[in-house]
């Protein structure tokens, strides 16, 4: 017996975390600092957000060798 959709289904719900969080912080940038000069915490909040970026390509990409290979 396979655990694949139970693999796929937490790579699905870690992917919709991601997004979430990722939206969050785009967001609370946008607000916090609309115009304002780059300060350490806006930076620190970017470099989250880009790190949050590449965790959901990541994982997008694994859903779909996933798929490409169960099917």
């Amino acid at each position: 017996m396979s655990n694949y959709d139970d693999e796929d289904d937490k790579l699905e719900a870690r992917l919709e975390e991601l997004k979430r969080r990722h939206k969050e912080l785009d967001e609370l940038i946008e607000t916090k600092f609309f115009n304002q000069t780059i300060t350490d915490e806006v930076r620190i909040l970017k470099t989250k957000k880009l790190w949050l970026k590449d965790e959901i390509h990541f994982i997008e990409g694994k859903l779909k060798g996933i798929a490409v290979n169960g099917s």
